[in-house]
């Protein structure tokens, strides 16, 4: 399988090199992944003002909310597959493909249905201030229901990725993103149809990534071509699978519910204070993107080592990826204090002084802390390729935790201040937990690997 143009075996070669010549094209997927979201923001900021922007900031955290548990499904599925490549067992590769696909389906229906329902609840949970609530309801209304697109483009990407193919879901999302721009130009300012018009071209650009990707697929990875024989649902699999998949995506719910909790706090702040951090927040996801990238590799790297019992491969890649993201962190933190002012009145096209001072306060504070950050997301994510799946959702328990005392202590005392304070405290606690996780649990597999050998000796 590994000899294919199409996948890559990250069992061999040197790992840094290996990891980061399969990280380089999932960031720049990233990155063009958030392109929907920094385009929604600039040209609704510079066509429909600030109250639009408020708007999208006040739902960000509930649409973020349920698109995680999307995404996150779709993550834990591609280490299970990932798992079946190093091991070198194409049978069981693409049974796991087929039972995959069978949640992938229901999850697809059942989530975003969910989210429908209860979002106009948990936008007066959350305070929506009145004057915005039609038009922040117009706009996340539509990017929930239409969640399934976005969903069907990443499990196929994972699938690929999976595999060791991150190259060609970039190139699929490259025209996917040029789509996006036109038909947001298209749909708020030519055809005034606003918020909703951003959402309805999102969702579109999205269904021709999702129409590409399966037919690259289809013609180039016969590795991953199922047939009638596949669809035989094992009852163990489809465990495996679910909760891998459920246990990144409570990962990431979790960590969105406590920025639900905090979003209810900010709002209580004032508009400015809210339209302020959407766009620091949508600044911060953008950095926190060359570390996340990094750790979604290391989750691809670990599980097929895993698959392949290389425990030595996975500590030495730990290391150098760990020494990369120090080097990534040290980067943005000078950008954003020498050029954070310039992003922020790039990106929201606003010249209201209290907004821009107060979203490159929000950067200045936070972005010292990605060293911990770093640690924190690629030890996370290895432990995840290794089979780990519920340390990871107690690390993000404790997020929650430190996330809701913040939200009830801090930002009242402290006001914004306290918002800002939350994610580094956060960080620190986590980082501390999974290192010590990740030890005990290496130590362990490395220790069942030398029983095996010792027995079959």
């Amino acid at each position: 399988m590994a000899s294919n143009r199409a996948t890559t075996d990250l069992t061999r070669g040197n790992p840094l090199k290996m990891t980061v010549l399969f990280a380089i094209p999932i960031f720049l997927s990233n990155i063009l992944q958030q392109l929907y979201n920094f385009t929604d923001i600039a040209i609704i900021g510079h066509s429909l003002g600030d109250d639009a922007l408020t708007a999208i900031g006040s739902v960000s955290t509930i649409y973020g909310f349920f698109n995680s548990l999307m995404f996150g499904m779709s993550s834990g599925f591609a280490v299970v597959i990932s798992r079946f490549f190093g091991s070198k067992d194409q049978k069981a590769l693409k049974k796991a493909i087929a039972n995959t696909l069978f949640i992938a389906l229901i999850w697809a229906i059942v989530v975003p249905l969910a989210g429908f329902l209860s979002l106009k609840p948990l936008m007066r949970v959350l305070h929506t201030p009145e004057d915005i609530f039609d038009m922040a309801f117009s706009y996340a209304s539509v990017v929930i229901v239409l969640l399934g697109f976005m969903f069907t483009y990443n499990v196929l990407r994972g699938i690929l990725q999976a595999i060791g193919n991150s190259k060609a879901p970039l190139f699929f999302l490259m025209i996917s993103v040029s789509t996006n721009i036109v038909l947001d130009l298209l749909f708020v300012r030519t055809f005034g149809l606003g918020l909703p018009g951003a959402a309805y071209a999102t969702a579109i650009a999205q269904v021709i990534s999702s129409l590409l990707t399966l037919f690259y697929i289809l013609r180039k990875v016969p590795e991953v071509h199922i047939g009638k024989e596949d669809f035989v649902l094992d009852k163990n699999l489809l465990i495996d699978i679910f909760t891998s998949g459920i246990a990144f995506a409570l990962m990431f719910t979790v960590v969105n519910l406590g920025s639900m909790i905090l979003q209810g706090a900010i709002n209580d702040l004032g508009k400015t204070t809210i339209a302020a951090h959407t766009v620091a927040r949508k600044i911060s996801e953008l950095c926190m993107m060359t570390l996340s990238t990094l750790a979604n590799a290391m989750a691809t790297f670990a599980g097929q080592n895993h698959g392949a019992g290389r425990y030595d491969r996975i500590k030495q890649g730990l290391r150098s990826v760990l020494f990369c993201g120090f080097g990534i962190a040290t980067f943005l933190i000078f950008m954003v204090y020498t050029i954070g002012e310039k992003l922020v009145i790039l990106l929201s096209g606003s010249s209201t002084k209290e907004l821009i001072d107060t979203a490159v306060f929000y950067l200045r504070f936070d972005l010292p802390f990605y060293f911990v950050l770093a640690v924190l997301l690629i030890t996370r994510t290895t432990l995840q390729g290794m089979g780990a799946k519920f340390v990871p959702i107690i690390a993000s328990l404790m997020e929650l935790i430190l996330k809701i005392i913040t939200a009830r202590f801090l930002a009242v005392r402290l006001g914004y201040l306290g918002i800002a304070m939350c994610e580094p405290i956060t960080w620190i606690a986590g980082a501390i937990f999974i290192i010590t996780v990740f030890v005990l649990r290496i130590k362990k597999s490395e220790s069942n690997v030398a029983d095996k050998n010792l027995h079959r000796a």
